[in-house]
């Protein structure tokens, strides 16, 4: 099957709308030099062991996000699909975080659903409904934002 087609995190946001969508496009265009308009995204479902686990939830005292995680996991216990998160392929480790201990780990940056993405991990979920980026990978166009070199990218 090939690509249906590829869409902006504008487009998206407008069929889906995500009431995080400024924290994802600061994170787009600080991470990965990508604006909300460039046509990188593919809907897809990904397989949740490919997703970095630094977003795993790790804070014992936040008993408001782990009780969000527990409600998402009867969520998906109940069948019902859950919204997309927001993940950047990084096939390369490619992004600013990528220090040379993260690269190769994950071959998806989740920029928006850290609940979601943990609730699929805590319920052993194979793959989870995302807005893929393929920035400069799998077909998708370069960045379209100029900014500083990725330390350590190729």
């Amino acid at each position: 099957m090939g690509i249906e087609r590829w869409w902006s995190l504008t487009e998206l946001n407008a069929q889906a709308p995500d009431h995080h969508h400024d924290s994802t496009v600061e994170n787009l265009a600080g991470l990965y030099d990508a604006s909300e308009d460039l046509t990188c995204f593919l809907k897809e479902h990904v397989p949740v062991a490919e997703i970095n686990e630094s977003q795993l939830h790790d804070d014992p005292d936040d008993l408001e996000g782990d009780a969000k995680i527990e409600s998402i996991r009867s969520t998906i216990r109940a069948g019902v699909p859950l919204p997309a998160v927001v993940v950047v392929h990084t096939p390369e480790g490619r992004s600013r975080w990528a220090l040379p201990e993260y690269r190769g780990v994950g071959f998806y940056h989740l920029l928006e659903g850290r609940h979601r993405y943990n609730a699929a991990h805590r319920e052993r979920t194979p793959r989870l409904y995302a807005w893929v980026a393929h920035i400069g990978c799998c077909g998708g166009p370069d960045a379209d934002l100029e900014g500083e070199a990725v330390p350590g990218a190729s």
